[in-house]
């Protein structure tokens, strides 16, 4: 045993003099140093199901005779629960499930070398009560090095957060209130026969220059709509307004959608959600949200059960949050506008026999599925368009949740079938244990272009010696740089880029190709002499030899599936959220070191080249969808 040990949860290197170092938010390891993300890495398939067991059995839990389910069960048995940000398990949505997995890293680690005491390094008071409890349970001794409290500076954002749950929840009334001006009592004339097929999605990823011309075309969809017009089927569509660089307000949308209605029989009909929040429906939502705020305060004792079975990890002063904003604060209200929405807008529809939607397992899916069969609508089959990372837990659920139990209530709503796009996601929701019979394989629609992208070859040139090569090419090793959209993962990207470039001789070109969604400033970074794009992605990665990738972007899979070798940068305050987690020949890198001898191996070894249907379905003939549709083609 241990005499003492320290979780440091803090910037630059912890202090000497204990036995055991645990490093919060690092991957570094060495003598007497280990790495919780490192470990919680290694050991992921284990703790992963973890908390995915403990989310099925929290809902499970019963407090006063009945399953908080039940609590919240609306009474047609569909229960707010599946909403709720924890039964949603978003790490974006929820960032402090990498702290509940960090704390079950930690304990295995202390179970098996136990220190005589624990101390903790850390700003993070909810972290601190966590850890303590963990320590009480494990009967080791417990103490912090108190270094105060992360300070917050006053702004606008920091008062709107120190707000009860309940009046944040009617200040984001501002948010919903003026989408009131898209409610029209003019319909779109739907389409009804056997062979329509509706759509729910978003209005956004759209050609700019179609649009405008009044032909509909969703890049996320890509070439479907268009097949199924030539066979003489017609679509309906929902669409969640969405303000985006194309569509910048809400006068554009509602032209675009009046000019794809004119023309129904070729463009399908199109409603936006928000057609339907009319006074009735506020006044619903409003209801529904004045009793769940109730049910929370009657379940005063929730704290009780968010302990995992055979556990000593506490989770509950690092989920209450969560809980609170999905009973009772902006999350909670959000939800019962969905459920409200999704119930005026499926009432209206004409029977569809066949319905398709965008599938990320998001709060508002389970409120339009719920309408779908309330309804009697015809089967639903829910479009994995994007990928399936390992750590986006909203794609998986323990296997109990999805078992479909007779005599159990409300159960978890998902989809007929699901529709995944290649071989990688599939493989992914499978070893999960996602039911196989519900799963069917179609072509990826918004990455056809993929299949065409090949990367080009700066092999030396026979003929020339080195100098004329070097003043020829402009450089031995042109890197692209991807990026995301979180700040934090952004500073560690370019910072780390930084680092290496001052490691590498001449010969190697950087280009940042930013997020569109986060402004990048290159002039903070001034040793890493990059230049800034905006060029299409699927244009670019011919001029480029390795993609240097953000954490979470997907940006990493165009390059991946165009040949290019890619390096993704790891943060360790963050999940590793990449799509290529797992994939042959990434390299996954966490410090400038690690990242210089990276970009090196790239330039000595060349481009490994991989093949695009080993991650998704490129067919541009859709072979795949076409049997599914034809499967769904016929009267009911």
């Amino acid at each position: 045993m241990t005499a003492s040990a320290i979780v440091w949860d803090g910037r630059g290197d912890p202090p000497g003099g204990f036995q055991a170092t645990y490093l919060w938010r690092s991957y570094e390891e060495r003598d007497g140093v280990r790495s919780i993300p490192r470990y919680l890495e290694s050991h992921a398939e284990r703790l992963r199901q973890k908390y995915l067991a403990f989310i099925h059995e929290l809902g499970q839990s019963r407090l006063g005779g009945k399953r908080i389910i039940d609590h919240l069960d609306t009474g047609d048995g569909f229960s707010y629960w599946w909403m709720t940000t924890l039964a949603e398990k978003s790490p974006f949505k929820s960032p402090r499930i990498y702290d509940c997995l960090r704390l079950f890293a930690l304990e295995e680690i202390l179970l098996d070398q136990p220190p005589v005491e624990l101390v903790l390094h850390s700003l993070d008071a909810d972290l601190r009560e966590a850890i303590a409890k963990l320590c009480d349970g494990l009967e080791i001794g417990f103490s912090q090095d108190y270094c105060g409290d992360a300070k917050v500076g006053l702004s606008l954002r920091s008062i709107y957060r120190a707000l009860p749950y309940a009046v944040q929840a009617l200040l984001s009334l501002r948010h919903i209130l003026p989408r009131r001006v898209l409610c029209t009592r003019e319909r779109p004339p739907w389409h009804e026969n056997h062979r329509a097929v509706f759509f729910c999605s978003y209005f956004i990823h759209l050609d700019l220059v179609r649009c405008r011309q009044g032909s509909f075309y969703s890049r996320q969809w890509g070439a479907l709509p268009n097949y199924l017009q030539d066979i003489g089927r017609r679509t309906n569509w929902i669409q969640h307004f969405i303000f985006s660089a194309e569509v910048p307000d809400i006068g554009t949308g509602s032209d675009w959608v009046r000019k794809f209605n004119l023309d129904a029989e070729h463009q399908g009909c199109h409603a936006f959600l928000d057609h339907y929040l009319s006074w009735q429906v506020i006044l619903k939502s409003l209801r529904a949200w004045l009793w769940l705020n109730f049910v929370s305060w009657r379940l005063w004792n929730i704290d009780s059960v968010f302990s995992p079975q055979g556990s000593a990890v506490w989770l509950w002063p690092v989920l209450r949050s969560d809980w609170k904003t999905s009973t009772r604060g902006s999350v909670s209200l959000g939800n019962c506008f969905w459920v409200y929405l999704f119930d005026a807008a499926i009432a209206e529809l004409p029977h569809q026999p066949l319905g398709l939607y965008l599938c990320e397992n998001q709060a508002w899916e389970k409120a339009f599925l719920n309408a779908w069969r309330k309804y009697g609508h015809g089967e639903i089959v829910g479009v994995q368009h994007a990928t399936v990372p390992f750590w986006h837990l909203y794609y998986f659920d323990d296997s109990r949740s999805l078992a479909r139990c007779a005599d159990a209530g409300c159960l978890l709503p998902i989809p007929d079938r699901l529709a995944v796009n290649g071989s990688v996601p599939f493989r992914a929701l499978t070893e999960s244990g996602y039911p196989t019979d519900r799963l069917v394989e179609v072509e990826a629609l918004r990455y056809q272009k993929l299949g065409r992208a090949t990367p080009t070859s700066h092999a030396p040139v026979e003929g020339r010696d080195a100098t004329e090569a070097c003043m020829t090419d402009r450089a031995k090793v042109n890197v692209l740089i991807v990026g995301d959209m979180i700040p934090a993962s952004m500073q560690n990207l370019l910072g780390m880029a930084e680092g290496a470039s001052s490691q590498l001789q001449r010969g190697f070109s950087f280009t940042l190709k930013p997020h569109p969604g986060l402004a990048v400033h290159l002039d903070e970074f001034p040793s890493l002499k990059a230049t800034q794009t905006t060029q299409a992605l699927d244009q670019m990665l011919p001029s480029f030899d390795c993609v240097l990738s953000a954490n979470s972007t997907s940006a990493s899979v165009d390059a991946y599936v165009a040949g290019l070798p890619v390096i993704v940068a790891l943060d360790g305050g963050a999940l590793n959220l990449s799509p290529l987690r797992g994939q042959p020949g990434v390299r996954f890198v966490s410090s400038p070191d690690q990242l210089a001898q990276a970009l090196l191996d790239v330039e000595n070894a060349g481009h490994p080249k991989t093949d695009g249907n080993d991650f998704f379905h490129l067919d541009t003939d859709l072979p795949r969808w076409k049997r599914l549709l034809r499967r769904d083609d016929k009267p009911t």
